[in-house]
């Protein structure tokens, strides 16, 4: 009986835990109204010592019957947009902050539905052992061995969904290949331990631009060619998945 308490209050914990993350994710990702704002400006300030370009970009957006006009600057990762251009962003009048669109659906999510769903499936057996007596430890052992084999199984599930829709956008274009030189590392300050951060020097229309991109350790030599690829819709540069493997296809 002792036993079955300590599931339920440590399944159940991990279910509000869950749910909590999930509401919250969805909400700061639908916090604000969705509004077309065009990049009016594009300031560039002069590359440092380690070769950061200063960009600051001044948007216009119409909004609630006048036009407003935000300068901000991008958050990091980002190949700066041209002046000109469209993007739909996300407006939040009580920060005023425009926010970049999520680029895709998040693949965080399943993993936290899948995590909140076992959670509540344990809960569940807990409450049947105390309540039914019928369920043997032999029953809990192949109730737990379930749950852990569809966690691995997901896993995997994720990864090929993750390499199908990376490869979608490149072919449709939303992600543009970018050619960069592998510079090598900077240290971050993590949760725990110091992590490394690759950094890499692009060229983005006509300018050089250094970006910090990922973390852990790549089988790059600084000087090594690589390319990165640009999100049209919000100008983020990211990596390609470890086990992708692009379609002979020329650019």
């Amino acid at each position: 009986m002792g036993e079955a308490l300590s599931l339920i209050t440590i399944a159940a914990s991990v279910m509000i835990l869950m749910l909590a993350i999930i509401l919250l994710v969805r909400k700061r990702m639908q916090r604000g109204e969705i509004v077309q704002a065009v990049v009016h400006r594009v300031d560039l300030n002069d590359s440092d010592a380690n070769g950061t370009v200063s960009v600051t970009l001044t948007y216009t957006f119409p909004w609630q019957g006048q036009t407003l006009e935000i300068r901000q600057r991008p958050r990091r990762g980002i190949l700066p947009p041209r002046a000109g251009e469209r993007q739909e962003m996300r407006w939040d009048p009580i920060s005023r902050r425009l926010r970049e669109l999520p680029s895709g659906r998040s693949l965080i999510m399943p993993i936290l539905i899948y995590a909140f769903v076992l959670s509540a499936l344990t809960v569940a057996a807990g409450i049947a052992i105390i309540f039914l007596q019928s369920m043997s430890v032999a029953h809990i052992s192949f109730v737990f061995a379930l749950e852990f084999t569809g966690f691995f199984a997901i896993v995997p599930w994720i990864t090929r969904r993750k390499n199908r829709t990376f490869q979608k956008q490149v072919e449709s274009g939303i992600l543009q290949p970018v050619q960069a030189e592998f510079q090598g590392y900077v240290r971050q300050i993590g949760d725990d331990d110091p992590i490394d951060v690759p950094v890499y020097r692009c060229i983005w229309d006509g300018r050089a631009y250094r970006l910090e991109s990922g973390s852990g350790r790549r089988p790059y030599r600084p000087g090594d060619m690589v390319t990165l690829y640009r999100d049209r819709r919000d100008g983020s540069v990211t990596e390609a998945p470890k086990k992708y493997r692009p379609a002979h296809r020329t650019f």
